[in-house]
């Protein structure tokens, strides 16, 4: 499935340049309209069967289907804001508006989550019976199947572009994949008269939906507050520096994220005994270089050394 994901996410992004702010916020609002088509009639099928059967999981899978929606709106929100340029209050852009979706997909995730384990509670203390039907576990398998290579395109697709909404609209899908085999597991034990089990797989699906919103909560969270950049990416923007002809070395790294745009700040050392239009013209190089590798901003600053040095 995840092969199927990644051709289809080949052939979309063919002709399309994710490095053109505009361009990126198309692709990303392309994961938004596809989930929305899709839940839509899920979360339609999956309401219309949990009120025939009187299954509470699939109700409450019904439920977070239709909260995919929500996060859907909120990524197409997120990336129509994102794509704006630079302005007088915003000069680094509004690129990280996707950290904040990425919050409210959270927020919505473990509300949704918080609500099943309270229905699934109504359900255990009443000792409602379900009624399985073909119709439900076929919607439910089809749901499953769909969730699933949505997870992967969406997965794929937010690494791709960098975006942590869309990462974490991934997981929203692979969530409700989840939930809905829990959801065969009850409608399996409607079926052998352990009308329990429904309200039980309820609590599991609530738990599973609660700790992701979490995961994604916190990682939202930390990618505003300011995330230390890895250790690889450091690595490779002193490696790239060190690249350029007349660099003796690369020091002071500072790299700050406003989502797409990423600003980076180092120096570098070079020969003192060279004129400063030679010193300013090897700085130009390594601007650029980092540049159009990091796809960032970069400002860098000449360190002049000695002569003994730069022999080293």
């Amino acid at each position: 499935m995840q092969k199927w994901a990644g051709y289809l996410l080949d052939r979309l992004l063919a002709k399309r340049d994710i490095n053109i702010p505009e361009e990126r916020s198309r692709v990303g609002m392309l994961e938004g309209w596809v989930s929305i088509s899709g839940n839509l009639l899920l979360a339609v099928a999956k309401t219309v069967y949990g009120l025939l059967t009187g299954s509470i999981s699939l109700l409450a899978d019904a439920a977070h289907t239709a909260s995919d929606i929500s996060s859907s709106l909120v990524i197409l929100i997120g990336f129509k804001i994102s794509a704006r340029k630079p302005d007088r209050e915003h000069p680094y852009g509004h690129g990280r508006i996707e950290y904040l979706a990425g919050l409210v997909i959270a927020i919505f995730l473990i509300a949704a989550g918080l609500s099943f384990a309270y229905t699934a509670l109504i359900r255990l203390l009443s000792g409602a019976v379900i009624h399985p039907s073909w119709p439900a576990v076929a919607v439910t398998a089809f749901s499953i199947f769909y969730k699933n290579f949505m997870y992967h395109f969406s997965q794929l697709l937010g690494k791709r572009i960098s975006s942590v909404a869309v990462q974490g609209s991934a997981w929203h899908h692979r969530s409700d994949a989840l939930s809905s085999v829990a959801v065969l597991a009850a409608l399996a034990g409607g079926y052998f008269g352990l009308a329990a089990l429904d309200a039980v797989i309820g609590f599991l699906v609530a738990g599973l939906v609660v700790f992701t919103g979490a995961s994604i909560a916190r990682n939202s969270v930390s990618r505003i507050l300011g995330t230390a950049p890895s250790q690889a990416l450091q690595e490779g923007v002193i490696d790239c520096a060190r690249q350029i002809e007349g660099v003796i070395d690369a020091h002071d790294l500072e790299l700050h994220d406003y989502g797409f745009l990423k600003s980076v700040t180092l120096h570098i050392e070079v020969d003192g005994s060279l004129n400063l239009a030679d010193a300013h013209e090897i700085a130009y190089r390594v601007e650029q270089l980092i540049s159009v590798s990091f796809n960032c901003s970069t400002v860098v600053h000449l360190d002049p050394c000695q002569a003994g040095k730069a022999a080293g």
